[in-house]
């Protein structure tokens, strides 16, 4: 997808979207450092064009299984052109989606990956996603999350026994990467 095209997306859709740009480089390399080599059954929230799913398909095994959940309908096509047996799509809402993670017919999940403009969302909703998620999570399974604030910090320090994060600087904006470790 051209980077006009996204931004295009992106400020007609800003509250579904809540990114400028396309994900940098820099933060998907982040995202999957955080990534455990052991890991096989990754879930994906907020996929828009596929930037961070296809370096994911990479890294994982033949045999793993990824999920890539996208509301947005043209960010939902775009992702539908990644032609990889091991990735299943579903469009919609993703807190409507992570209240019952068997419906994604894994063996379990190792780790959910967010670009979810998190800060958008209300605290309750917040806090459902965070619980549902944990929830969801396998014993040792990490959420890594990339927002533009700290706003979830707090809530993830709660729930999860480890919390850590970084700044990325070489995005535009720069993201906070955020991981959590169950």
């Amino acid at each position: 997808m051209r980077l006009i095209d996204f931004i295009k997306i992106a400020v007609k859709d800003y509250k579904k979207v809540g990114a400028v740009t396309i994900t940098s480089r820099h933060t998907v390399k982040r995202v999957l450092k955080g990534l455990k080599p052991e890991y096989k059954y990754i879930v994906e929230y907020g996929a828009g064009n596929g930037v961070i799913t296809q370096e994911i398909l990479k890294t994982i095994s033949s045999d793993g299984k990824m999920i890539a959940i996208e509301l947005n309908s043209r960010l939902f096509k775009e992702l539908s052109k990644i032609n990889d047996k091991r990735l299943k799509l579903i469009h919609g809402n993703v807190i409507e989606k992570s209240r019952d993670f068997s419906r994604f017919s894994l063996p379990r999940v190792d780790a959910v990956i967010s670009t979810l403009p998190l800060s958008l969302l209300n605290k309750a909703e917040r806090k459902e996603l965070i619980n549902n998620t944990y929830n969801g999570l396998a014993d040792g399974g990490r959420v890594i999350v990339c927002q533009y604030s700290l706003i979830i910090l707090p809530a993830f320090r709660k729930i999860f026994k480890k919390v850590k994060y970084s700044l990325e600087i070489r995005n535009l904006p720069p993201y906070f990467i955020i991981i959590g470790e169950k």
